[in-house]
This record gives C-alpha cells, sequence and structure tokens, in this order.
C-alpha cells in the first residue's frame, strides 16, 4: 500500500517516474480491460492513459523486432517451426456460418544459439551435405551399414 502511494505521489510530481502506473496499464490491457475503466484510472494517477499504453506497446513492438532482425543477421540463431490445428466453435450457430471452423496454423520460433558458438562453428554444413544420405550426388555413401 506505502509503494502505490508513494509511486502516485512521485507520478504527481513527475511525469517520467511511472514505473508503476506503466506495468499497471500494459498489464490492464493484457487483461482486456474496457478502455474506460482504464482512462479512468489514469485520472486517478494509478495508471497510464490507453493512448500511452498504446504507444508503449508500439514501441516495445519495434523494439523486439529490431532485435529479431539484428538475430537473423547475426547468422548465431535457429529457426523452429510448427504446425497446429485450432478449433473456432461459434455458440450460436446459423445458417449463414460455415461448418469450416478449423484453421490450420503454423507458428515460428527464432532463437540464439548459445554456449558460446561462433560462426566458424557452423562453417560445417558443406562437409554435412557432401557426406549426407539424402544428397543423391554423394559418392559411396548409400551403402546399407552392417548391423551387428
Amino acid at each position: 500500500k506505502k509503494m502505490i502511494a508513494m509511486s502516485i505521489l512521485m507520478h504527481g510530481s513527475n511525469q517520467k517516474a511511472n514505473v508503476l502506473q506503466s506495468l499497471l496499464g500494459l498489464f490492464l490491457q493484457s487483461t482486456h480491460t474496457p478502455y474506460k475503466v482504464i482512462n479512468t484510472l489514469a485520472h486517478l494517477g494509478i495508471s497510464i492513459s490507453t493512448n500511452t499504453i498504446n504507444v508503449a506497446v508500439e514501441a516495445l513492438s519495434m523494439e523486439s523486432q529490431n532485435s529479431l532482425q539484428c538475430l537473423r543477421q547475426s547468422l548465431l540463431a535457429s529457426y523452429a517451426y510448427d504446425n497446429f490445428n485450432v478449433e473456432l466453435k461459434s455458440y450460436i450457430p446459423t445458417v449463414e456460418k460455415s461448418n469450416d471452423s478449423l484453421k490450420h496454423l503454423t507458428s515460428g520460433l527464432l532463437f540464439p544459439l548459445v554456449h558460446g558458438i561462433m560462426l566458424d562453428d557452423l562453417k560445417c554444413s558443406w562437409e554435412l551435405w557432401e557426406k549426407s544420405v539424402l544428397n543423391p550426388q554423394a559418392e559411396n555413401l548409400h551403402i546399407a551399414h552392417k548391423c551387428a
């Protein structure tokens, strides 16, 4: 309680001292709190306004996009993709709506290669391809391995 009161007092004297209000505003928006409630709390000094929340979300999105782009360009990243299905059920069935409520989606993940991996460690892809059983031009590799 003391922390909230101090944060409100600090925000009242300095508009940039709004860490608690920013976190609370982002939380309220992520939980789908109505804009009228958020703006009311902003007028009380408990939250930031919906316009400020939208600016913050846009800035965080741009920062995330830039970080992902830098990670991708570093070539020290790995990609993972997954297909998944979502059933979108309607509570009120109507004649106009189709029964095709199954949506097929793909998600992607870009994550950094860690534990000291360097670009030189990744320069073996050509050698791996030359030795791969999936390579049709690879010579003498399609011999079946003998089982012991």
